[in-house]
């Protein structure tokens, strides 16, 4: 099963939206995650949370938001403030604009990267130049750029990822 990139419509001039997917969080923080996302988009949000599999100690949701251009990194902000937690946001790519990605665990901290309008992590040629220029080894190159495209997130979080749409498969599964 691949994990192919979401590619988010766009929406209005002035508004965005995406997805924020935690992927795990202990209970006791849930409605504080809630109230913190809710007080940012301007509503209250109740998240519908499920036990995860790969972690049953901990919770996970998922919500489709629409907000101001930009609140995604406040958002991200807000939640790596709580160091035990693992998720994602996408911000949709619009009227042209990149859009945003954030990925955050506890062992490697913020990824944050732009997103073209297909879903595409970009890295610009400043970055890639310095990952040249600062590397001596082809594998150190490789390592840094993998690094720079947000790789050692990703593989952090596609066991939840797996999962989690495992979860969804299951629930719309008919039995015979």
């Amino acid at each position: 099963m691949t994990n192919a990139p979401r590619m988010l419509t766009s929406e209005g001039v002035g508004a965005s939206h995406g997805t924020i997917t935690i992927y795990s969080a202990p209970k006791p923080v849930l409605r504080h995650i809630e109230w913190t996302i809710g007080n940012l988009l301007g509503i209250p949000i109740s998240l519908n949370w499920k036990v995860h599999r790969l972690s049953p100690s901990t919770m996970w949701s998922e919500l489709h938001w629409n907000g101001k251009y930009g609140i995604a990194s406040q958002i991200a902000s807000e939640l790596k403030g709580w160091h035990y937690l693992k998720f994602e946001i996408y911000e949709s790519a619009k009227n042209g604009s990149d859009g945003s990605l954030y990925m955050y665990t506890p062992e490697l901290g913020m990824f944050f990267s732009h997103v073209g309008p297909h879903g595409d992590v970009m890295i610009n040629e400043n970055q890639i130049q310095t990952i040249i220029r600062e590397n001596v080894s082809e594998v150190d190159v490789i390592e840094k750029l993998e690094r720079a495209i947000g790789k050692p997130w990703d593989d952090a979080l596609e066991p939840f990822r797996r999962s989690h749409n495992e979860l969804a498969e299951e629930s719309v599964r008919l039995s015979v």
